[in-house]
């Protein structure tokens, strides 16, 4: 049925997701794997063809001596592979560079780069070498990249239409190789939230959580738009513009940047983090005399231990406890949320190719969306900035035709409020006087405990009596589902703040506690006193 209905609605541009699971497929990006399969007909025989295919086109490393013998032979040579355009200001002349010639460099037109900017930082796509006898020089023919192009966009917006929101959210997250089954609600909003900065231009979040969560492979996999630096030195030339060769960086060539492993990641160069905050503030940046404005989203990844905060700790020298910079951040993620990549988390069953997708989050990336809200009025420019920006990209994803009911803005803005909240959260314990406590909400309203009695399994109702008698407070929340790596796994009992009381196997939770527990046990995790402290701000993700 699922089937049925996507291709009704998206015909000619939908893959079976377990076609991509090929271990010949691990060897290149997603987006390369799925866009060769479904011009090859998305069928289960396509596997073989493209199977084929990248065994006779894609050689990488270590096959140089064969390409060049080939090249002698026949001056000619045809294969897939990652393209990287380099200046040669010397000769004032254009090198490329592939994997499989290792350090052999190819003449390239100067126009290339002009034609596909991405060059400049690497291309997947199929390319013609040819060898010149007379110069004894090999030159790139043709250059055909791997990327979808989408001239309109309303037939994604009318084939989005087939689709309930839940329906829609689970295949929009199969699309990106994510199984939605068994993760909750909010686990299904985190997943779009990571890939919000394809929608929605100058859109800046920070993660920091354990690893193997797969915080780069959304992004990585989904676009081509997306460049993924990997640790190292940072300069504005690579970043921003070179002035040597006069060729734009990263942020004005690529749609999202991508600072993984940010705590190997070197911050030295002083100017480098003040064009850097300039361009997160205004989407535009001065360099070589130069004013240049781009839409690059910025997106800073790093492992984390400790989810408490300050989680920024884990950030290196250069932009630990800069509040300037911080408070350019439009969201921190909580990437203690994200369960580990597991071949169970890989979605598996139809959805669209990711090509096509990621060409109509393209399309969708300019458009402004915006819903009527009411923001506190102690929030900042930056602050409603930032909200505005979360809003305007959720709505994107999950109703790219402008039509949502007026009820779900409300979550999605909590869901907004709650990421920006965590930037104010880490800048108020990095300087209290200058980010003071945001207004405290009232406290939470507690059940009375007749409601309680009704919703505790009848076995417990003696305990529970007899806290009342002992003259404890009655709970905020009662039974409430309890989840590990995005799925339930059972039910507390009560709630006082984040003090939980649990069934028996449940200790990773709150305390655990059967019909007999003694009411002075319970006293005593609550340190007698239940007093509950009140919530700072819009959302802390508790």
């Amino acid at each position: 049925m699922v089937l049925e209905k996507a291709e009704r609605a998206f015909p000619g541009h939908i893959l079976d997701k377990s076609l991509i699971q090929e271990e010949v497929f691990y060897r290149i990006p997603r987006y390369v794997v799925e866009y060769l399969l479904a011009r090859m007909g998305g069928q289960r025989e396509a596997v073989e063809k493209v199977r084929k295919l990248l065994e006779e086109r894609y050689l990488g490393p270590g096959h140089e001596q064969w390409i060049k013998d080939q090249l002698l032979r026949t001056g000619r040579f045809v294969l897939i592979d990652r393209l990287e355009v380099q200046v040669d200001l010397q000769t004032g002349s254009y090198r490329g560079r592939i994997p499989s010639l290792g350090e052999h460099l190819l003449e390239v037109r100067p126009r290339l780069a002009e034609e596909h900017p991405g060059v400049l930082y690497g291309m997947w796509g199929t390319l013609e070498l040819l060898y010149d006898p007379a110069t004894r020089k090999v030159r790139l023919g043709q250059f055909v990249p791997f990327e979808a192009h989408l001239k309109d966009l309303e037939p994604f917006q009318r084939g989005r239409q087939a689709f309930s929101e839940e329906e829609w959210t689970d295949f929009l997250l199969g699309s990106v190789g994510i199984n939605p089954e068994g993760l909750s609600e909010r686990l299904k909003l985190l997943y779009l939230a990571r890939l919000a900065p394809l929608v929605e231009p100058n859109l800046h979040y920070l993660e920091l959580g354990p690893r193997q969560t797969g915080k780069t492979y959304l992004l990585r996999n989904t676009s081509a738009e997306a460049f993924v630096v990997s640790g190292g030195k940072v300069s504005p030339a690579v970043l921003f513009y070179n002035q040597l060769t006069r060729r734009p960086g990263l942020v004005p060539t690529y749609e999202v940047v991508i600072f993984d492993e940010i705590a190997h990641t070197a911050w030295e160069d002083p100017s480098v983090i003040s064009i850097l905050k300039d361009y997160m503030e205004s989407g535009q940046f001065s360099r070589g005399g130069r004013t240049l404005a781009t839409e690059a989203s910025l997106v800073f990844l790093g492992n984390a231990d400790d989810p408490t905060p300050p989680v920024t700790r884990a950030l290196p020298n250069g932009l630990r406890g800069d509040t300037a910079f911080l408070d350019r951040i439009h969201g921190i993620l909580p990437g203690h949320e994200f369960p580990k990549i597991t071949p169970e988390r890989l979605y598996q069953g139809p959805a669209l190719v990711v090509d096509y997708l990621a060409a109509a989050l393209r399309r969708l990336r300019p458009l402004a969306f915006s819903a009527e809200v009411s923001l506190p009025s102690s929030y900042t420019q930056r602050d409603i900035r930032a909200v505005r920006k979360w809003l305007s990209a959720l709505l994107k994803l999950l109703y790219p035709h402008r039509v949502w009911p007026e009820e779900r803005v409300k979550g999605l803005l909590e869901f907004a409020l709650e990421l920006r909240e965590r930037v104010y959260e880490e800048l108020h314990r990095l300087n209290p006087d200058e980010f003071p406590p945001r207004k405290p909400q009232a406290p939470p309203p507690r059940l009375d405990w007749a409601e309680l009695q009704a919703l505790l399994p009848a076995e417990y109702t003696g305990l529970f009596q007899a806290l009342q008698e002992a003259g404890l407070p009655p709970p905020e929340e009662g039974p409430e589902d309890l989840m590990a790596e995005g799925r339930v796994i059972g039910q507390s009992l009560a709630r006082w703040g984040q003090k939980r009381l649990v069934p028996p196997g449940l200790g990773a939770h709150g305390l655990e506690v059967h019909p007999e527990t003694p009411v002075e046990k319970i006293q005593n995790y609550y340190q007698i006193s239940l007093e509950v402290t009140p919530i700072v701000g819009l959302g802390n993700g508790s």
